[in-house]
């Protein structure tokens, strides 16, 4: 480390010891304390007031009122926890213990229920009684101040963008390489002769496969309360968090090859459920005979502007689809039939591609996962006259992602099938474990724009169903509150903000970036080069969105596994699990830790891919200035919204 660098890492510590030390100091200043009273209305889905500030020491008195049907509170931190009735009745819970030590709960029926806010922060206060489709994100919020712990986030994420910024002005040499990757398949015992099985994917596939139609079933004729269907809990709740939490970042589009949706219409076309149907003689370059026309899809439409539209029209309906299980089977046999009529016109899996709302994200977010399906050696791929990956050999199917794995660069479009390792008569495809966002390039505006939407949409879902606005939810759920108007005014807003605002502001930022830089840059390289920044910034805005769910809501997973249906049965004992959300009031704090995190590595590996068209280091610093600005801005934006 020369002199430059100790002096860069002295003034970073410094602001760090100043980011926390500010914020901090609020926290001792003296707060008179007061009693609040205040009358507490609960109607669907939403309480007024929704947002109650208080200082640390203040006593709150609650006259709570139902103006619908019954309705709970439960205080997140806070041994609080009432349910409303109409005309001014409550029931509060208390605890106690019996002779044996055992804890009891029970109901004391009260007017008004009085507790001090002695513990600083932001509490989220939850409705416990079923009340209708929106029931559990029925919220509002309790800021105590000093609410000391959101002041130190916004002060860490303002430290973060100056220290990297300080810390990448050194003249330090450009690191073009991605860091060290191991071959898996050479590393792991038993993985290879695993993977090369015809039947891996198969038995991979068909339990989800068959609980697939399971969960069409529950949702089309079992109960159409949303967290009493096993579809909604098991789809919205779980596999939606482990999508982003664990498939994309540890596995990429891993999950593209065991989804059962297109499952279907692959076993039809190749009419075979694991074996190869090899021939010798290749028909149109491919050494397998498909059922269908085998057209190519069209050269203008190949990119993610139809998923763009296609995820923008589902967003749209979000907080439905997501609450009614009628319409997650409506979404889910809609893909079915898209995919049964694609395959009989279309060679490769075009609807996956190019067409399917989940797989433009899998796609981007999938370049920052740590596994990689590559060539061991390039060259050799090159070198071999056979492109088995393409045509097809006789130990596996030809890409249905058509990807040449000789020169794929980047996870974006390759489904994990692992085809490639089978056809391949050199033995030259290994997975790879590698660093986090290894891939730094995306290729188009399209794609740009696909990461923006989905930072926009985290934003968006974080407002409607996280925050405590009750007309925002009411807008977004037009098939219950028949408030059309109130609901166009919704699409504006969200479509607005997606389409033109934050991708205005974006390239604004990276416009301003080229001018720093001298305009020595092509301008839409740089664009697209810098928008990588978003990208882990948006997987862990996801994970950041998504912990909530998990952590307040699993009791739910239990009912749902016992009474899968809502019919009343109880399988396993767990249909009257009680609501007893894990540790609360520690999300806004994760959910900082998460943010600033994806703060952190999107600016940082935003840098090292502008290595490749910046060598200047100082120039690189300048180009990043104002993308970093915007993704701080994002960041806060979302920090506000769950800590503030």
């Amino acid at each position: 480390m020369n002199s430059n660098q100790k002096k860069t890492s002295l003034l970073i510590i410094l602001c760090l010891l100043a980011a926390l030390a500010i914020p901090l100091s609020i926290r001792v200043l003296p707060r008179p304390g007061r009693t609040h009273r205040i009358d507490l209305e609960a109607v669907r889905y939403g309480y007024s007031p929704a947002k109650i500030i208080v200082n640390r020491g203040d006593s709150v008195i609650f006259k709570p009122t139902s103006k619908d049907v019954t309705h709970g509170f439960y205080l997140d931190g806070y041994p609080v926890e009432f349910i409303i009735k109409q005309q001014g009745i409550a029931y509060q819970k208390y605890t106690w213990e019996d002779e044996k030590g055992n804890l009891k709960t029970d109901w004391d029926k009260v007017s008004e229920i009085e507790f001090v806010a002695d513990k600083p922060g932001k509490f989220t206060f939850r409705c416990t009684q079923v009340c209708g489709n929106l029931h559990p994100f029925m919220t509002g919020e309790l800021i105590v101040r000093p609410n000391s712990l959101y002041h130190v986030a916004v002060s860490l994420s303002v430290w973060i963008v100056l220290s990297l910024l300080l810390w990448f002005r050194q003249d330090l040499k450009p690191k073009h390489g991605r860091g060290k990757k191991i071959n898996l398949m050479e590393s792991i015992p038993g993985l290879k002769w695993m993977v090369k099985r015809r039947s891996l994917q198969f038995m991979l596939l068909f339990p989800g496969f068959i609980i697939f139609y399971l969960f069409i079933i529950s949702s089309l004729w079992g109960t159409p309360v949303g967290n009493r269907n096993i579809t909604i809990i098991i789809v919205w709740i779980l596999w939606w968090f482990a999508l982003k939490a664990v498939f994309v970042p540890l596995g990429g589009r891993l999950w593209c090859m065991i989804c059962p949706l297109p499952a279907p219409a692959e076993w039809i076309s190749r009419r075979s459920l694991t074996a190869v149907r090899f021939i010798q003689k290749p028909i149109r370059g491919l050494h397998h005979r498909f059922i269908g026309l085998q057209k190519d899809w069209p050269e203008k439409i190949r990119n993610m502007w139809l998923q763009n539209i296609i995820f923008m029209l589902m967003i749209s309906f979000g907080i439905i689809l997501i609450t009614r299980p009628v319409a997650t089977a409506i979404l889910f046999l809609a893909i079915l039939a898209a995919t049964l009529f694609l395959v009989l016109f279309f060679r490769h899996r075009v609807f996956c591609l190019y067409l399917c709302p989940v797989g433009g994200f899998l796609g981007n977010y999938s370049m920052a996962s740590v596994t990689a399906i590559r060539a061991v050696d390039p060259e050799v791929c090159h070198k071999h006259r056979d492109k088995c990956c393409l045509s097809g050999g006789p130990g596996g199917w030809a890409c249905p992602w058509d990807q040449y794995i000789g020169e794929m660069n980047r996870n974006n479009y390759c489904g994990f099938c692992t085809e490639c390792i089978k056809s391949c008569p050199k033995d030259n495809v290994g997975i790879f474990l590698r660093p986090f966002g290894s891939d730094r390039m995306l290729k188009g505006y399209d794609e740009m724009y696909n990461v923006i939407i989905m930072l926009v949409v985290a934003i968006a879902f974080s407002i409607t169903m996280l925050g405590p606005y009750g007309f925002v939810k009411e807008a977004a759920n037009v098939t219950e509150s028949r408030q059309m108007l109130s609901f166009l005014i919704y699409l504006a807003v969200l479509w607005g903000a997606a389409l033109v605002v934050f991708p205005g502001l974006f390239i604004l930022t990276t416009k301003g970036a080229r001018r720093l830089t001298g305009n020595l840059i092509n301008g839409k390289d740089l664009t697209l080069r810098l928008s990588y920044i978003l990208i882990p910034l948006g997987i862990f805005a996801w994970i950041a969105f998504s912990l909530p769910s998990v952590m307040v809501n699993y009791n739910y997973i239990l009912i749902v596994l016992s009474d899968p249906l809502g019919l009343g049965w109880n399988l396993f004992g767990t249909a009257d699990a009680p609501f007893n959300p894990f540790y609360p009031e520690w999300i806004p704090v994760i959910q900082g830790v998460i943010l600033l995190t994806g703060l952190y590595l999107g600016i940082s590996r935003g840098y090292h891919g502008l290595e490749n068209i910046v060598q200047n280091p100082f120039l690189r610093v300048k180009a990043l200035i104002l993308p970093s600005l915007f993704a701080l801005f994002v960041v806060n934006i979302l920090l506000k919204l769950y800590m503030g």
